[in-house]
């Protein structure tokens, strides 16, 4: 039998392994918080590309316009 006290860990915590990053989390959790991390930060780059070509588009339009 295994003391859990000295890890902060107790009897009834019961932890998984990510399928995709082999992290181990809590099973309490709804997924691995490594990949909700990484699929939250991937999200933030294709909105801010997107951003970035609108306003590519739309100068490139105003440029045609003055001219």
């Amino acid at each position: 039998m295994t003391d859990h006290t000295a890890t902060g860990q107790t009897a009834t915590e019961q932890t998984v392994r990510c399928d995709r990053c082999a992290h181990r989390y809590p099973a309490a959790e709804d997924g691995c918080p490594r990949c909700r991390s990484i699929r939250r930060t991937n999200a933030v780059i294709v909105a801010l590309l997107v951003m970035l070509v609108i306003l590519a588009l739309v100068g490139w339009v105003g440029t045609l316009v003055l001219t």
